[in-house]
């Protein structure tokens, strides 16, 4: 196994270049030193020179562990530099002078220093060993005596020799381990670059579009309505659309199945303009479509296509639970004849006017919508709905409703399970057993009809109801869990008879029990599921012996 050089240097997180790269010289100082150390005693030379060199190492050995372990930066610096301003010239006195190997190690010490140091610590390091080197070569000119020489050539050349091929060495290392880590630190700062510009450009592109819809937002609109106020264009127009009961979706089925109305109105209304044309969502439910170069027949014909997509786009679409509707409004100009916040308000008057008159007729009433939504997706549900109604009717009677109040139960029995269009199909329909989050969906759809009923003025009434129907006379019901005559009458009535209708009736999935069947189960589940004295009532009404 290699040595893991990199963390003797230092994690990049703990660590700054600088600081790594001081960690990278004390390392190698203390290489150097050591194997000057041996070689000096493999010559024989002067034993204070060995001694010398033993001190360096052990100077680098400690300054590594305070730089390195301490994480004392600026006093390893401050110390290595007064240990080099030491050493460097009691090596050149014992170590031949200007004839030996101190020369190079100086050459080494002061490239060294020019990369870890910056700006004026850079020239008094570098001022210094030039000044050091001039007065030593002064000295040992004036003074040859002072310098300590080899007591042989073979010696001299031999310690020039490794000296040389230390520094040639060493200077190679340690500077392709400072080009590794400052390319590693070019990258870096490049990815950083990368990331800034992506960063930047994602701002810019969420600061003019909408995040849910991916289309463009107000501010977006707004300055396209104030650069094409300027222009003088041939033919343009704006379209105002709204979507119409987002507001009933978000109360009864929930924030999220808003936002899927919304980005589905998205997806209409990009197949419904080309790419030259501006589409933004400048409100909670308002969309504005800004269309330059257009004929007055050619808007027309782009409110026709809005219509159309709407209509076969509802008839295959899975992910939204009720059918998306606009109400649209356009306004058009040649020239500028008119400005434009004349163009946006005359949009927006003719989109008013056409939700208004929507609101007006029965495509507009709730009650209505439900209907269509019941009918549309499930046959059996509007089917079961018409007979429990009939079959409601002598029950209600019997068990004691007054007259006047049949028909507010008979509209409970055709929409007591309403809530069922916010559950998804593949859940509703599924042949299989349910697992645990899907029936804990399946039970929401009482809290759902209660949303959506409180939202009719129509259905308001049995709003309570639908929130109850699910409940058992012993308590195990739901949503709420209560018991006995704490459940009102009507849900209670309904409950029996919804679940002899549902047992009598043929399903996709199998076939209907017999009249006696049914009537063996509701005994079974008296004073459990249902209440056991309506229970006899039915029984009765319906020609059974239940004792």
């Amino acid at each position: 196994m290699g040595v893991e050089w990199h963390k003797l240097i230092g994690d990049e997180a703990q660590f700054s270049i600088e600081h790594r790269l001081l960690n990278i010289v004390l390392i190698f100082g203390f290489i150097i030193a050591v194997w000057s150390g041996v070689t000096n005693y493999l010559l024989d030379l002067d034993s204070v020179l060995v001694l010398t060199c033993i001190i360096s190492g052990v100077i680098m050995a400690g300054l590594y562990y305070l730089s390195f372990v301490r994480k004392k930066y600026a006093v390893s610096v401050f110390l290595l530099i007064s240990a080099v301003f030491i050493i460097t010239p009691v090596s050149w006195i014992l170590n031949g002078g200007v004839s030996g190997s101190i020369p190079f190690y100086i050459i080494l010490f002061s490239s060294v220093a020019a990369t870890v140091f910056s700006g004026f610590k850079r020239i008094v390091v570098i001022a210094y060993f030039v000044i050091i080197s001039s007065v030593l070569l002064f000295l040992e000119y004036k003074y040859p005596f002072i310098i300590v020489g080899y007591s042989s050539n073979v010696e001299r050349y031999i310690d020039i020799f490794i000296g040389l091929a230390t520094i040639l060495i060493a200077n190679t290392v340690v500077f392709v381990i400072i080009l590794k880590h400052y390319n590693k630190e070019h990258e870096r700062a490049k990815k950083y670059l990368a990331q800034s510009q992506e960063a930047q450009e994602s701002l810019l592109y969420f600061s003019y579009h909408d995040a849910l819809t991916g289309l463009y937002n107000r501010t977006y609109f707004e300055k396209e309505v104030t650069d094409f106020g300027h222009q003088r264009e041939s033919g343009i127009g704006v379209f105002a659309i709204d979507i119409d009961r987002l507001k009933f979706i978000n109360d009864t089925l929930g924030h999220e199945q808003g936002d899927a109305t919304l980005v589905y109105a998205a997806k209409v209304l990009r197949a419904s303009f080309d790419e030259n044309s501006t589409i933004a969502r400048i409100g909670g439910d308002e969309f504005a479509i800004i269309v330059r170069g257009v004929t007055r027949n050619g808007m027309e014909a782009m409110y026709k296509r809005i219509h159309d997509n709407l209509q076969t786009e509802n008839k295959k679409s899975v992910e939204i639970a009720i059918p998306l509707a606009m109400s649209i409004g356009y306004a058009y100009s040649i020239g500028i004849d008119k400005s434009k916040r004349d163009l946006l308000r005359e949009a927006d008057n003719k989109m008013y006017r056409e939700k208004l008159y929507r609101k007006a007729g029965t495509e507009g009433s709730i009650i209505q919508t439900v209907k269509n939504m019941l009918s549309a997706r499930d046959y059996d549900t509007g089917v079961h709905g018409n007979r429990l109604q009939n079959l409601i009717a002598s029950f209600a009677i019997a068990a004691g409703i007054p007259g006047s109040a049949i028909a507010d139960i008979q509209l409970f029995a055709e929409f007591h399970d309403v809530g069922e269009i916010g559950i998804p199909d593949r859940i509703l329909h599924k042949p299989g057993p349910l697992a645990q989050e899907e029936r804990a969906q399946i039970q929401r759809h009482c809290e759902i009809g209660y949303r959506i009923a409180q939202a009719s003025s129509d259905l308001l009434p049995i709003a309570d109801w639908i929130l109850k129907h699910h409940e058992w006379w012993n308590g195990e019901g739901y949503p709420l869990g209560i018991k006995g005559e704490t459940i009102p009458l009507e849900c209670r009535i309904v409950a029996i008879a919804d679940a002899y209708d549902a047992m009598v009736s043929d399903r996709p999935y199998r076939k209907g029990i017999s009249h006696e069947a049914a009537s063996e189960e509701l005994k079974r589940c008296a004073g459990t599921q249902f209440d056991p004295a309506l229970v006899r009532i039915f029984a009765t009404i319906k020609g059974c012996n239940l004792d």
